[in-house]
């Protein structure tokens, strides 16, 4: 994937796959067995094997947009104990090479945005360094939907321990380094991206919309896990808060863009993670560039 691009108008987007989880995404999407995704058309060979099991990753994506340089998710970083999700616990991972690798630094990064603060999504906000968290894009404002970071802050009763360690050791030592912005839903960062308000994964989780000379484009998070919910809009997942919200919202956004040409790109997808929906019957296809 280090060579894959995506443009829409003037934008430039790069997908940043740190860590092949598809087995991760298989326990989630609870409904996705290897029996029900067999028969399925079109997930093979990128989104699953043909014995069924999916393929996906966790990923970020680096947006050019003018002279700004924009980070969409921090997906699980390095050295972050998580003791519930051992397949995302104490990583050592290139990830930064792959932003090296774009002839960006980490000092470069402008801004860094987030669908929703679940703990595969904010980790490379911070770095150990000399056993501190610190942020690994100190030039950068973190843009957080204010109702999502709330939600965090408050520690809610009902979330899982390591949840809860991701918005300390990842949020918080970025809000302590006066770098957060905390912002609506419907938030635009520049003339060309904007929040997309998507509930029901969180109760404040947000897509990125992506527009520039008539093209656009869309950063599902986890409005959408996995390829397979084209498919089956209504399978939901383990970890989503409001199952009825999450499968309501997930059916209208592809209502709205099926057979139209705005580019789905799906944070959770295996390459080439980038396509469009078209209508299928009752329910959707994805079809991949």
């Amino acid at each position: 994937m280090a060579n894959l691009k995506w443009n829409v108008g003037n934008i430039e987007i790069f997908p940043l796959a740190e860590l092949e989880i598809g087995g991760v995404i298989q326990y989630l999407v609870y409904e996705a067995t290897p029996d029900a995704i067999k028969p399925m058309d079109g997930l093979v060979p990128d989104f699953a094997d043909e014995e069924g099991n999916l393929r996906a990753c966790t990923q970020a994506f680096l947006i050019k947009s003018g002279d700004k340089l924009v980070l969409v998710d921090a997906c699980v970083g390095n050295d972050k104990v998580r003791e519930n999700f051992q397949p995302l616990s104490n990583l050592k991972t290139d990830f930064l090479k792959l932003i090296h690798d774009l002839d960006v630094k980490e000092t470069d990064v402008d801004y860094v945005v987030f669908t929703h603060l679940d703990l595969d999504h904010i980790g490379w906000s911070t770095s150990l360094k000399q056993d501190k968290w610190e942020p690994t894009f100190p030039n950068a404002k973190y843009i957080y939907v204010k109702g999502e970071y709330d939600y965090w802050k408050n520690d809610p009763e009902n979330e899982m321990k390591d949840y809860k360690d991701a918005f300390a050791d990842s949020v918080e030592p970025v809000m302590n380094a006066g770098l957060g912005l905390l912002v609506d839903n419907d938030y635009k960062l520049d003339d060309n991206i904007s929040l997309l308000p998507t509930k029901g994964h969180t109760l404040n989780h947000v897509s990125i919309s992506i527009e520039s000379n008539g093209e656009k484009a869309i950063i599902t998070g986890d409005l959408i896990h996995h390829p397979c919910q084209f498919i089956r809009p209504d399978w939901s997942t383990h970890a989503d808060r409001s199952v009825e919200e999450a499968v309501a919202c997930r059916a209208k956004l592809l209502s709205d863009i099926a057979d139209k040409n705005i580019l789905l790109i799906g944070s959770h997808f295996a390459a080439p993670a980038a396509g469009y929906v078209t209508k299928a019957g009752d329910s959707y296809r994805f079809k991949p560039l």
